[in-house]
C-alpha cells in the first residue's frame, strides 16, 4: 500500500514501533514467577522450572525459524514479514491474557516464538528501504530502540502490575501489538517496489566457487556473532548475585548496574553506525575497528575480576556498553555485505539465530563457571571469549583479498 510518507519518516515510524513493542514484551518478563505463583495450578518444586521454560522458549523457537522468515520475506516483500510479526505477536499475547493455565501459557509463548521474529524483519525491511552507504546506522538505530524498548519495559511492567494485576500487562501488550500492526500496514511503503542496490548480473551468475567462498565468509561471522553473544550473556543470570555478594549492594544497585550498559547502547549505537558508514570503502578498517572494541570489551571484562565497589563496576559497564553499541551492529552490516540483496533477510535470520544461540549458551555456561569457580574465574572466562572473536575478526583481515566492501557488487 503506497503512503504520503517519506522514507526517513518511516524509518522512524519502524523506529517507534521497535521500541514499544520490545517494551510490551519485556513488561513480563521479570515477573513471570509471581504471576504462575499467582494462578495457582504449579506446584512449587515446579514453579521455578516452569518460569524458565516460559522465558526461554520463544528465543528458542525463534532461533531456528528466522532464517525461514528472513528467506520468505527476501521472496515476497519484507513489509508483508513486519506486518506478519505483529499479527503473531497479536496473536499470542491475546492468548496468554485469556488463558488461566500456566502450561497453555508455555505452549504459547512457544507459539510466540515460531510466529514472530519482528526484529529481522524489520532490520531487513529497513535496510531494503535505504543505500548502502547508510545501512551501519539503520542497524545501530534500531538497536538502540530494542535496548531503550528492553530496559523501560521490566520498569512499566512493575508500575503497571502493582496497581492494575499481571494480566493487564498482556491486555496492554495485545493492544499496542496490534495498533502497530495496522499502523505499519497501512504506513510503511512495501520493500518489493524500491531497491536501492542492485547486485550485478556478474554476481548472480558467479561460479559455485565465488559462491562458496562468500557463504563461507558469512559462516564466519555467524560464528563471531555466537562467540560475541556467548561472552555478553554469561554474567547475565549471576549479575545480581554478583552485586549483591561481592559489591554488597542491593536490588536497586542491581537495577541501576544492569541498565548502565544498556542505556549506553541507546545513547552510543546510532553514532557509531554513522562511522562506520563513513569506513564503507575500507573493508579492512572496519575489520579493525571491531578488532579493537572486541579486545577493549576482553580488557574491560578482565578488570570487573577486580572490582570492590559498585562506582568501579558502572565506570566498567558504561565503557563496555560503549563498546556493545558499536560491535554487534558493524557485524550485521559486514554479514549482509557479503551476501547480495535478495538474501540479505535471509542471514539477518542467521544471524539473529545466532544471537539467540549465544545468549542462551552464555547463560548456561555462566551459570556453570560461577557455581563451580567464583565471579572471578568467569569474568576471565568472558574476556578470553572475547579475544578469540578479536583474533578471529584479525585473521578475516589477513586473509581477505584487499577490496572496499561492497566494490564487487557495485561495479
Amino acid at each position: 500500500m503506497n503512503t504520503q510518507l517519506s522514507t526517513k519518516n518511516q524509518l522512524h515510524l519502524l523506529w517507534l514501533g521497535q521500541a514499544c513493542l520490545m517494551a510490551v514484551l519485556a513488561m513480563s518478563l521479570p515477573y513471570w514467577p509471581l504471576y504462575l505463583a499467582k494462578l495457582g495450578h504449579v506446584a512449587k518444586s515446579e514453579l521455578r522450572y516452569l518460569s524458565a521454560a516460559i522465558y526461554i522458549a520463544p528465543d528458542l523457537v525463534c532461533a531456528f525459524t528466522s532464517p525461514l522468515w528472513g528467506r520468505l520475506g527476501d521472496r515476497y516483500g519484507q513489509k508483508a514479514m513486519v506486518v506478519r510479526a505483529c499479527f503473531g505477536l497479536f496473536i499470542t499475547q491475546t492468548l496468554i491474557m485469556l488463558t488461566v493455565n500456566a502450561y497453555l501459557i508455555l505452549v504459547y509463548r512457544i507459539l510466540q516464538g515460531l510466529l514472530a521474529g519482528f526484529i529481522v524483519a524489520g532490520q531487513a525491511w529497513a535496510l531494503a528501504m535505504t543505500p548502502r552507504t547508510n545501512h551501519s546506522a539503520i542497524i545501530g538505530k534500531l538497536q538502540s530502540a530494542t535496548a531503550i524498548g528492553t530496559l523501560l519495559g521490566p520498569l512499566l511492567g512493575g508500575i503497571i502490575a502493582t496497581y492494575f494485576g499481571y494480566r493487564s500487562l498482556f491486555f496492554i501488550s495485545t493492544i499496542v501489538c496490534g495498533s502497530w500492526m495496522i499502523a505499519f500496514l497501512v504506513f510503511l511503503q512495501d520493500s518489493s517496489v524500491r531497491h536501492m542496490d542492485q547486485k550485478t548480473k556478474i554476481y548472480q551468475t558467479s561460479s559455485t566457487i565465488r559462491q562458496s567462498i562468500f557463504h563461507r565468509a558469512a559462516f564466519s561471522l555467524l560464528l563471531i556473532i555466537f562467540i560475541v553473544q556467548l561472552a555478553r550473556s554469561m554474567i547475565l543470570p549471576v549479575f545480581a548475585l554478583f552485586v549483591i555478594e561481592h559489591l554488597h549492594g542491593n536490588a536497586m544497585t542491581v537495577g541501576f548496574l544492569y541498565a548502565a550498559s544498556g542505556a549506553m547502547i541507546f545513547l552510543t549505537a546510532p553514532f557509531w553506525g554513522k562511522i562506520f558508514d563513513g569506513m564503507i570503502q575500507f573493508e579492512n578498517r572496519l575489520y579493525h575497528c571491531l578488532a579493537i572494541l572486541l579486545l577493549l570489551s576482553a580488557l574491560l571484562q578482565y578488570l570487573h575480576a577486580f572490582a570492590t565497589t559498585a562506582v568501579m563496576v558502572l565506570v566498567l559497564r558504561l565503557l563496555w556498553g560503549i563498546c556493545l553499541a558499536a560491535i554487534l551492529p558493524v557485524i550485521l552490516r559486514l554479514l549482509v555485505d557479503e551476501v547480495s540483496q535478495d538474501e540479505r533477510g535471509t542471514y539477518l535470520g542467521l544471524g539473529n539465530s545466532a544471537t539467540k544461540f549465544g545468549n542462551m549458551s552464555g547463560m548456561l555456561l555462566g551459570v556453570i563457571m560461577e557455581s563451580k569457580f567464583g565471579f572471578s574465574n568467569s569474568f576471565y572466562m568472558i574476556a578470553l571469549l572475547y579475544v578469540i572473536a578479536g583474533m578471529m575478526v584479525l585473521l578475516r583481515v589477513k586473509s581477505a583479498p584487499m577490496v572496499a566492501t561492497g566494490a564487487l557488487y557495485d561495479k
